[in-house]
């Protein structure tokens, strides 16, 4: 063909039989002429050499370094160089004798029997890890080919980086997964491993009761979503103990946080901050000890205070005064700074109770003079201390006079 380039020709020319042509079309492409034509030479070099004897290796018979070989397999004798009547002889029994090769058989069945190497989903398997991709791992787990790992299933961690996850020569568990494309190649995960492990630490903590740092990722209307254990988890809205442009600011800070919820099986994983915070709070609250408190809301039945913690206690109607009260605002109203005793306390709950009757000197002062109860309100609560701790002694001698004494005398021995 003739080409015109910057006003010069040049030619290329290829001869080639037409049979040639189409037997190299056919078997090589019509892109692969030039290779077709060195094939072809080579072709006739091996005919003009048809003459001489030739074996699997290319070289003469009787070539020293190929005696072995010769003797072992048999030399292909009077070969006229035609690649199409090649034919290689090959004779075990010259290599190894009849006794060996049924004993190896044998000993090769036995470790076929031994060791197992079909898979099926949910089996856990140790694997190495070959190579890290952007799709995932080939991980070597003893199958006919290298199992792959996708990069959704290389670990809980919500991380697209799959090199940072894993790394060459590694060796750790993975679980068979099924596959969807149903080739050869087995599809295993860690993601499931390590979730079980996961779940395991968490329902160990959660069993316990114990407080536990999250971390919020995500917050919405409903609530924040948080991690603990590289598990994901879910704060109400009601349980956060903030707005939630506050908890918006505070994504990526870590929080305290209580169980309220948590199943494996569904994955289900409920958390509270609030809950965590009275616990930590009422640490410092006693059963019979004064705190000071500020009303903040005043109803028909009692006032609810502020302590300073994440929630307000409760001074329940029945527990203002010793006598009769009609009307709350009677005697406490909205901004009122008081002193009361801590009645009781649920830190699970959140919830404490107060009482202003038990700080009185005599029946009423609250209805008369509220500030003389303030004024002698740790004097009243050491002797309710006091009161309780005698009541508490009383109950144990009590208790202990009730139970049954056992015979200690040794029985009689027959004569």
């Amino acid at each position: 063909r003739e080409k015109k380039k910057k006003k010069k020709k040049w030619r290329m020319t290829t001869t080639l039989s037409a049979k040639g042509l189409r037997g190299l079309s056919k078997s090589l492409g019509a892109k692969s002429l030039a290779r077709g034509n060195h094939l072809r030479r080579r072709c006739v070099h091996l005919q003009a050499q048809g003459s001489k004897k030739a074996t699997t290796s290319g070289q003469q018979v009787g070539a020293p370094m190929f005696e072995e070989v010769d003797k072992a397999f048999g030399a292909v004798k009077d070969w006229n160089g035609d690649l199409s009547e090649f034919r290689m002889e090959t004779e075990l029994t010259k290599l190894v004798s009849a006794e060996d090769m049924a004993a190896k058989r044998k000993e090769f069945e036995g470790l076929l029997e031994q060791y197992s190497y079909r898979f099926q989903p949910g089996d856990r398997v140790v694997g190495l890890v070959l190579s890290v991709g952007k799709r995932g791992a080939m991980v070597e787990i003893g199958a006919k080919l290298p199992a792959f790992c996708p990069a959704y299933e290389v670990s809980v961690k919500n991380s697209t980086n799959v090199r940072a996850l894993l790394k060459p020569g590694v060796e750790r568990e993975f679980e068979v997964i099924p596959s969807r494309r149903g080739g050869e190649t087995l599809l295993v995960s860690a993601r499931i491993v390590e979730s079980e492990l996961a779940w395991k630490r968490v329902m160990q903590l959660y069993e316990k009761n114990t407080v536990v740092d999250v971390t919020i990722r995500q917050v919405s209307r409903g609530g924040a979503l948080v991690e603990i254990e590289n598990l994901q988890g879910f704060v109400p809205k009601s349980h956060l103990g903030m707005d939630l442009e506050k908890a918006r600011e505070n994504v990526g800070q870590t929080l305290v946080a209580k169980f309220l919820e948590a199943d494996a099986d569904t994955n289900r994983l409920v958390l509270s901050h609030r809950l965590a915070n009275v616990q930590s709070n009422v640490k410092d609250l006693e059963v019979g000890s004064v705190i000071k408190g500020k009303v903040v809301a005043v109803k028909d039945y009692g006032a609810f205070v502020d302590l300073g913690l994440e929630f307000n206690a409760l001074l329940h109607v029945s527990q203002i005064s010793y006598n009769r009260l009609f009307n709350v605002d009677q005697v406490l109203s909205v901004g009122d700074e008081i002193k009361a005793m801590v009645l009781s306390y649920d830190a699970n709950r959140g919830r404490v109770s107060l009482s202003t009757k038990k700080l009185e000197m005599e029946p009423g002062d609250m209805l008369r003079n509220p500030a003389k109860v303030f004024e002698n309100a740790e004097k009243m609560a050491s002797q309710f201390r006091e009161r309780v701790a005698a009541a508490e002694a009383v109950a144990r001698a009590s208790a202990a006079e009730s139970k049954p004494k056992k015979d200690t005398a040794e029985p009689a021995k027959a004569e």
